[in-house]
């Protein structure tokens, strides 16, 4: 995998394009650092995208290490953290699992959650320049449709972008349908 920042979008993101990456990754036996933001990090697709791999699960497993977000702060201090840390880092790759879910909070202003995306994009690309970096986000809920403007500032700044058209067996009432123009 190349260098550089890659955007998933979708309100649904197959397993093989989230976690076989990881267990690929994870292979080559050096850490691989996910920043879960939407608790969607699941241990049990790596470990068998390992195996399909011929790669050892339990070593693909032993190399991944997850931190999770539950505001956006805590997603902004992670990723900053990391990349503070880019000079001394051992690392095969850094995934972002539902990046902007904690910025949905409607709690959070609106200059807020852009500024802390801001940051948070300095410093993805920061280690985008070092690593593979992919990023995965969600549709906001039809609640947070003023929200789509984030998806948008990621995907602009993103090096490579994939929206993932819907699927009528994963959609969702109460989101919204991600119907973006792409900047690049």
């Amino acid at each position: 995998m190349e260098n550089g920042l890659a955007l998933l979008c979708g309100a649904h993101i197959p397993s093989e394009l989230i976690f076989k990456p990881i267990a690929q990754l994870a292979g080559l036996g050096q850490p691989v650092y996910v920043v879960d933001g939407d608790n969607t990090f699941r241990s049990y697709p790596i470990a068998r995208h390992a195996r399909d791999l011929k790669l050892d699960p339990r070593l693909a497993l032993a190399q991944v290490q997850v931190s999770r977000a539950f505001t956006c702060y805590q997603l902004a201090e992670i990723v900053e953290r990391l990349s503070h840390r880019a000079e001394t880092l051992r690392c095969a790759g850094i995934v972002c699992l539902g990046l902007l879910g904690t910025l949905y909070d409607e709690d959070v202003a609106w200059p807020e959650a852009q500024r802390l995306l801001r940051e948070v994009i300095a410093h993805l690309k920061l280690l985008a320049e070092r690593w593979p970096v992919i990023v995965t986000v969600r549709p906001p809920s039809s609640k947070a449709q003023n929200r789509l403007g984030l998806i948008q500032l990621l995907m602009q700044r993103a090096d490579v972008v994939r929206v993932l058209p819907l699927d009528p067996r994963y959609e969702l009432p109460a989101q919204a349908p991600l119907r973006l123009g792409i900047g690049k």
